[in-house]
């Protein structure tokens, strides 16, 4: 490889409890292709409650930049997705006229509505959508709010890496992103993915340009604690809740009415996939990230063979701007 195709290309990062991937992407003339794809451990996990160490950023600089440094990565632009837990995320109507300060005025009326501090404590990011002709409105707008000092943070991170931040995504944007790139959907297809996590299950739907993310906790056992172990109880809820889902917000009358149903993250078994299939007549699957987007070199790490569905964030925010 040669500097001049490092220099075209980008490390996307995913921190999720004490877990780090790293997937490094180049653009040559033979496309975009995945150069090396590799996990690791951090001493600390990347949540708002690991902020307030004072060691922090130093830290998992070190064990950001040591895998970094095992892996023999050579491209040094970066960019890092967060937990959806570590921003705000809001979905708002939008009146189609609109524009420049007019616009900049609602956007910042519609933060104050939803936090406590000054808005100058945020970093504000926002997306305009088209919602269709149905609506009352004929645009929506995704406000992505992440506070100031976690924006610090990260940049403090990295200058202590041999890596240049160059972005900051949210995990539910590169997974939409590189699964969108991946199978093609026809905008009209309303497909549904699920991030089964070890701690909770987010549900999101990809249709047109419509928006919506919701978040599901597990109940917990006797014993204070509950197993994504146990596939046929996890595909139940996500049955459960992806139905009411569907239902709450007249995506249709059951979950038939998706075309197909996608999961990823670091809690996918085959009984999951077997219950929601015997019970759903849909299309259920794992997302591979690599399907599109090839591999060089063989991986070392045998997880990117057996679960391909454990990377596909940090494969969305390595191909973020490519």
């Amino acid at each position: 490889m040669n500097h001049q195709q490092t220099e075209e290309g980008l490390i996307g990062i995913s921190v999720r409890d004490t877990v780090v991937r790293m997937t490094e992407t180049i653009t040559s003339g033979q496309g975009r292709q995945i150069v090396k794809v590799v996990r690791g451990s951090v001493r600390y996990p990347m949540e708002l409650t690991s902020l307030e160490k004072s060691d922090f950023a130093k830290v998992l600089s070190d064990d950001i930049n040591r895998l970094y440094e095992m892996a023999g990565m050579r491209t040094t632009r970066a960019a890092i997705s967060l937990d959806s837990d570590m921003v705000l995320i809001k979905k708002i109507p939008l009146d189609a006229n609109l524009e420049g300060e007019e616009l900049r005025e609602h956007i910042h009326w519609e933060v104050s509505q939803y936090v406590i501090n000054p808005i100058d404590h945020f970093n504000i990011g926002y997306q305009t959508l088209n919602v269709g002709t149905n609506s009352e409105y004929e645009r929506a707008m995704v406000l992505v709010l992440i506070r100031k000092q976690v924006v610090e943070s990260i940049k403090e991170l990295f200058a202590g890496t041999s890596m240049q931040l160059r972005a900051i995504d949210v995990d539910i944007f590169s997974a939409q992103r590189v699964i969108e790139t991946t199978y093609n959907f026809e905008a009209e297809k309303k497909v549904a993915l699920v991030d089964i996590r070890k701690k909770n299950v987010q549900l999101s739907i990809l249709y047109n340009d419509y928006y919506l993310s919701q978040e599901v906790g597990y109940p917990i056992d006797e014993d204070g604690t509950f197993s994504t172990e146990n596939g046929e109880h996890l595909a139940r809820i996500i049955s459960k809740e992806l139905r009411r889902v569907i239902l709450d917000n007249k995506l249709g009358k059951s979950i038939e009415d998706m075309h197909e149903i996608l999961l990823y993250g670091d809690a996918v078994d085959d009984v999951v996939i077997e219950t929601l299939s015997s019970a759903h007549a849909i299309n259920i699957r794992k997302v591979n990230p690599f399907e599109k987007i090839t591999i060089i070199a063989t991986p070392e790490e045998q997880e990117v063979t057996d679960h391909p569905e454990a990377y596909v964030t940090s494969v969305g925010v390595a191909i973020k701007g490519l």
